[in-house]
Parts: structure tokens; C-alpha cells; sequence
């Protein structure tokens, strides 16, 4: 059942993250790694809290621990939770680079996410163990524990649904047909979602509009915890009038939030003419531009064409609060891309041979990075095998033996010495990350998804520390491995069920938090050491495909094709009549050693070279204008090809023309090395 109640709780995020796609700016891996923060962040931060506070309550006014558990249940769990849910977006909304680039969708898809972990969280502590004695009925599972047993959804039930719980009371209609229990950690946590947005990214006096959402979360949470505490009351009443339209809820939060980011888009890109593709501009249809090129090379362009529109929103949210300078750097690199887009526009421009090759060779990794980055992926999924097998493969009725080894005999020692080189493994993810904080914060100045994704893969690495450490000394102790975790009539039923081997099972789980990141995150230090903000850019925002982009623009675009709408054909034309002037690059837009070579060589510099230096360009006042380079690990921040310019004074200057020093990220323009 475990697999049903994950799908069930993906398959909700799923459903907003496709209907948020339009002015959506943050990627859907930060999306799925919300939900993982969700899960060991704030649940673990939650289950502290409320373990802390109960006690002392219950030692300062003498009642019994039961008591105080069922009041606090729907007196102070309500607002402990959705505010410990919706943290880590008030978190990040600290720094000014998140709040500025980030939408009102942005915020509430975020919360959705980060209430689907955590919902996913109490129903695993509650039923992940049940596939024994679960029964199948009505497409589903029931667990037979009470008159309102629990049901969990099966896979049809799950794909024709909206927002479908991973787990709700079981509810049959007139006619015996099974209604699928909404998900409302996901419903109240994207209202949320919304009311952050709105505290971050509104004006002053819009501000105090925040608290209803929270307000509304909190009533309704409140409201259905009283009914789960309490016999037959009016609550129960209210609940089952607000159940219908409580799934619109969400719907209605997002749609509010598309609405108004369309219109700062929309004012956005009409301020930064510079950023829209020559199809855009010509015809006002972005939707046409981007399936069109999108068409060119798959996998290549569409990816390419979705994140530079998410990198453009990005600026354009930043924009929201005044046009940002031409010479800005997030400005500078989104215009620096559409004017690859608008030059690699042709079918002809996709078809170079060995295109992956020049993948590689763009994105510098050596034989030893290679083998680092499979080490680094290889050491987490072996870690994560046993609890992939007992939780998942076991997780049927079919297949519950393999659940009962593991919670029996040698299976619970054998998960917790995995347990164990996790930790290892956290522990040493949990410094990398810590001891690149500030790193992260200056290292990548363009974007805030970076950004945030350290600081969610960080707060999950402490969440999962923490569990595995109680864990551990709980597994040392008198509960053993077979124990509980927490001591019995103790705070919420799903924490009285967390058993220890269920807890090492799930924090093996947690690794797939600190997984590596993509290629695009894996560049992002090279790139924007090398080539300022178009190499921040495209290394964190547009991976693997950003590196392809540059590859097909340095392989010669496609200035002389004829298919395509004739968008690359114009730019090109335009660049070769005005010179690198008109097209705003200091080398013509070319990144790869051979055509910045060529294009030089037009400009009727001359070509010196000495035995063993590098390539240089002298123009025809003796100023060496063009030096290109293959990198030397000798020297500092020179490890990769690069070019290094110099204007006709003999300064130097970045592909954009702006002054830099000699070692400056400015002066290291990454390129394909592609000479003999």
C-alpha cells in the first residue's frame, strides 16, 4: 500500500504542477524535492514541537497525557503544523533575490508540494505497515481497524481523482460506488502557499491580506480535528457541507495566482523588449515561437525552450518592481539566450554531426568528474535499496512476507546498519552543504532557484540527521531495532505507530533529498566563474540543454538554413551586416575556439602564435585583442578553454563589453575547445 498512498500523493502535486505551467518559474525537481522537505523537514520539526509542548503542558497542569493530547489536537496542532508546513517558504522569502524572481504560483505551488510531504509523512507512519492485514475491496485497500476504516485508493481510483488522499476514511455512496477522500494537508498548504506569496511579493498596504489564507487553513484544520476528537457534533455537519467544494479550494488559490502573474508578465515583457524571440516580436505569439522550436531536435530544443521561458518569467517578476538596467546581469543573459534561440532557429543548425560530442566537450568533464558524479549517484541508490524493497516491493498482500522479514529477525538489524552508512552519507552531504552556504549565495548572483534548492536539500539533510540519530540511540537502547520509536500514549496516533525499523526504512528514503543535482546545478560554479551571468544561467537554469545550445550556436547556428520560420536566418543576417556591436557580444556570439578563430581572422586581425602559447589576435594597432586558451590546472580558476578579450584600448572586457580584471570570473569566457 505504500506505493498507492505515494502515487496518491504525487499524483495531486502532479495535477497543480500541470495546471501552473503557464506562468509556473520554479522546476518541477524543486517541486518534487518540496515534497521531500515536507516529508523530514517539517515533519521532523513538527513531531519536536508537539512532543515538547505537550509534555510540559501536561507536567505544568497535571493531566494526564491523553488529555492534553486530544485538547491541543485542535487548539494549538493547527496552527503548530500549517506554519511549520509553509516555513521553509517564509525561509527563503527572507533572501531578496527569491522573493523578486519568484511568482504568486511559484509560492503556492511550492506549499502544495511541501503539505503533500507531510500529509504523505502521517499517513506512512500510520498504514505503511498494514499490507498483512489490509483487505482488498472497492478498487482499493481498507485496513480493518475501526467502523470508519481507512481506504487507500487504488490505481484507477487514484488517476481519476482530484487531489486524491493517500489515505481517508472509507466513504461509500448511495449507490456502494467509493468516493476518493480529498488530500487536505495538500489543500490547506497551497492556500497557504498563496498567502506567502502574497506577504512576499505584494505592496505595503496589500501585505495583511496574507493571514486569511492562513486563517482559512487553520479554521478548517481546526475544525476537522474537534470532529476527530470528539462524538456526533455540529462539526461533523459543517465538514460534510464543506466537503464538496473543498478541493476547489486549491484550484481557486492557484487560478488567483496564474491571473495575476499573467498580468505581471505580461507588462514584464512588453518593458524588456530586448528578451523576446524575433517571432515573439514580429507576431506577438509566444506559444507559436516556442512550439516551434521546440520542434526542431528533440530532447534538445524543447527543454531548452521551456526553461528559457522560465528563466524568462523569472526576470520578468523582477521586473514587477521596475525595469531592471540593460546592462543587468539576469537581464543580460536571458536577452544573451534568445539571441541564441533566434540564431540556432533552423532545422539545418540541429543537424551537426556528433552533437553529443561537443556536448561533452562544452561541458568540460573529465574522466575523473565522470566517476565522481556515478560515485555520487551510485553510493545513495545501493543505500536506498532496502527500503525501496521493504516498503515498496513489500508493500502488497501479495508480497507481505517480505514486509515481515524486515520487521522481524535479522531484516530490522540488517536496515538499521544501512541506516547507519546513511547517516555517514548525511553527515557528509550535511557539511558539503553547510560549508558552501555563503558559497551558494554569491557563487550563482543571477537566480533564486539555486538558491533555494541548497537551502531545501540543507533543511532535509538536517531533518533526516536528527530522525536517524533518535533512531539510532533508540535501536541501541531498550526498544531495540522491533521497538517504538516514541514511547506508547504518546501525542498523535501516526507518531505512537512509528516503530524503529519503520524509521530506518524511511530515513534511507531521505537520501533521494541529497541525490547530486543536475547537470545544469553540477556547472553552475564552472560556468559562473567563466562567463558571469550567461554561463549562470544556462549552467543552472538550462543544464544539459543549455550546453547544447551553446554548442549548435558555436557549430555556426543557423544563419544559413532554410527551414525553420526564418527567425535564426534574420538575426544572423542582422549580426553579419552590424558586427558584434549590433548583436551586443565583443566575439560575435560565437563560443567555440575554431569560429571565434574564423571570426577574428575576419576582422582582419592578425594571428601570432608562439611554440608552446596560446593563439593570440592582434588588430592594427599591435593590441592583442583576441587570446584563446585550452586551460591548465596550474593555474587558478584557468582549468577550463576559455577566451580572454581585450577592446581596442587594450582593456579588458567580458563578451558583453564590460571592464573586468585579469582575474576576474569576466575575464575566463568559457568556450568548446574544438582546435588540433
Amino acid at each position: 500500500m505504500t506505493v498507492l498512498m505515494v502515487a496518491a500523493a504525487m499524483y495531486g502535486v502532479v495535477q497543480l504542477l500541470l495546471l501552473s505551467a503557464p506562468t509556473r518559474s520554479v522546476g518541477t525537481a524543486t517541486t518534487l524535492l518540496a515534497v521531500l522537505v515536507g516529508v523530514y523537514a517539517c515533519g521532523t520539526a513538527a513531531a519536536i514541537l508537539e512532543l515538547t509542548y505537550t509534555r510540559l503542558i501536561a507536567e505544568q497542569t497535571d493531566q494526564s497525557l491523553i488529555r492534553v493530547v486530544n485538547t491541543t489536537a485542535y487548539t494549538t496542532a493547527p496552527w503548530v503544523e500549517e506554519l511549520v508546513k509553509i516555513s521553509p517558504l517564509l525561509l527563503v522569502g527572507l533572501y531578496a533575490r527569491v522573493r523578486r524572481q519568484w511568482g504568486l504560483t511559484d509560492f503556492t505551488i511550492l506549499g502544495a508540494a511541501l503539505g503533500a510531504g507531510f500529509g504523505l509523512l502521517e499517513a506512512l507512519l500510520r498504514y505503511a505497515l498494514d499490507a498483512d492485514r489490509a483487505i482488498a475491496a472497492h478498487g482499493g485497500w481498507i485496513v480493518p481497524e475501526s467502523l470508519s476504516a481507512p481506504y487507500v485508493p487504488g490505481p484507477d481510483q487514484v488517476l481519476t481523482s482530484w487531489l486524491p488522499a493517500p489515505v481517508a476514511p472509507l466513504d461509500l455512496g448511495r449507490g456502494g460506488e467509493v468516493a476518493v477522500g480529498t488530500f487536505t494537508h495538500l489543500v490547506w498548504s497551497t492556500i497557504v502557499g498563496l498567502g506567502v506569496g502574497v506577504l512576499w511579493r505584494a505592496r505595503g498596504r496589500w501585505k495583511p491580506l496574507a493571514l486569511l489564507p492562513l486563517g482559512a487553513a487553520v479554521a478548517h484544520h481546526t475544525l476537522n480535528n474537534y470532529a476527530a476528537t470528539h462524538a456526533r457534533t455540529p462539526a461533523d455537519d459543517w465538514l460534510e457541507n464543506l466537503r464538496p467544494t473543498l478541493g476547489l479550494a486549491p484550484l481557486a488559490a492557484l487560478l488567483l495566482a496564474i491571473t495575476a502573474d499573467l498580468i505581471t508578465l505580461h507588462r514584464a515583457k512588453r518593458a524588456l523588449p530586448d528578451t523576446l524571440l524575433p517571432t515573439e516580436r514580429r507576431d506577438g505569439d509566444t506559444i507559436a515561437a516556442v512550439l516551434h522550436y521546440g520542434s526542431l531536435r528533440v530532447p534538445w530544443t524543447p527543454l531548452i525552450a521551456l526553461r528559457f521561458l522560465r528563466l524568462r518569467r523569472s526576470l520578468c517578476y523582477e521586473a514587477a518592481t521596475g525595469p531592471p538596467h540593460p546592462q543587468a546581469p539576469l537581464r543580460q543573459a536571458v536577452a544573451d539566450t534568445a539571441t541564441r534561440i533566434a540564431e540556432t532557429d533552423d532545422a539545418r543548425a540541429w543537424r551537426i554531426p556528433g552533437l553529443r560530442a561537443r556536448i561533452r566537450a562544452a561541458s568540460g568533464a573529465t574522466a575523473a568528474t565522470r566517476t565522481r558524479r556515478s560515485l555520487a549517484l551510485l553510493i545513495p541508490c545501493v543505500l536506498v535499496l532496502p527500503s525501496v524493497v521493504f516498503l515498496g516491493l513489500g508493500s502488497f498482500k501479495s508480497t507481505a512476507e517480505v514486509q515481515e522479514y524486515f520487521t522481524t529477525g535479522t531484516g530490522p538489524k540488517l536496515l538499521r546498519a544501512f541506516a547507519v552508512a546513511a547517516l555517514v552519507w548525511i553527515a557528509w552531504q550535511l557539511s558539503t552543504l553547510l560549508r558552501t552556504w555563503r558559497q551558494t549565495a554569491t557563487a550563482t548572483p543571477l537566480l533564486a532557484e539555486p538558491l533555494a534548492t541548497h537551502r531545501f536539500r540543507t533543511a532535509s539533510a538536517l531533518g533526516s540527521a536528527t530522525t536517524g540519530s533518535l533512531l539510532l540511540w533508540r535501536s541501541l537502547g531498550r526498544a531495540g531495532t522491533e521497538g517504538q520509536t516514541i514511547p506508547p500514549s504518546h501525542l498523535l496516533d501516526a507518531l505512537d505507530r512509528f516503530l524503529v525499523h519503520l524509521g530506518f526504512a524511511l530515513l534511507l528514503l531521505s537520501l533521494l533529498a541529497l541525490f547530486p543535482p543536475g547537470a545544469g546545478l553540477a556547472l553552475a560554479g564552472v560556468t559562473a566563474t567563466g562567463e558571469g551571468a550567461l554561463g549562470a544561467a544556462l549552467a543552472a537554469r538550462l543544464g544539459l540543454a543549455g550546453i547544447a545550445l551553446m554548442a549548435v550556436g558555436a557549430a555556426g547556428g543557423g544563419g544559413n538554413g532554410s527551414g525553420g520560420s526564418g527567425s535564426g536566418q534574420q538575426a544572423n543576417s542582422a549580426a553579419g551586416q552590424a558586427g558584434p556591436a549590433a548583436s551586443g557580444d565583443a566575439i560575435g556570439g560565437h563560443r567555440s575556439a575554431s569560429s571565434i578563430a574564423k571570426w577574428a581572422r575576419e576582422q582582419g586581425w592578425a594571428e601570432t602564435q608562439t611554440e608552446n602559447g596560446p593563439p593570440k589576435f592582434v588588430d592594427e594597432n599591435g593590441i592583442v585583442r583576441i587570446t584563446l586558451k585550452q586551460g591548465s590546472s596550474r593555474a587558478p580558476g584557468s582549468g577550463m578553454p576559455h577566451v580572454e578579450i581585450r577592446n581596442a584600448q587594450g582593456e579588458r572586457i567580458d563578451p558583453q563589453g564590460n571592464p573586468v580584471t585579469r582575474k576576474s570570473p569576466g575575464n575566463h569566457t568559457p568556450i568548446v575547445w574544438d582546435l588540433p
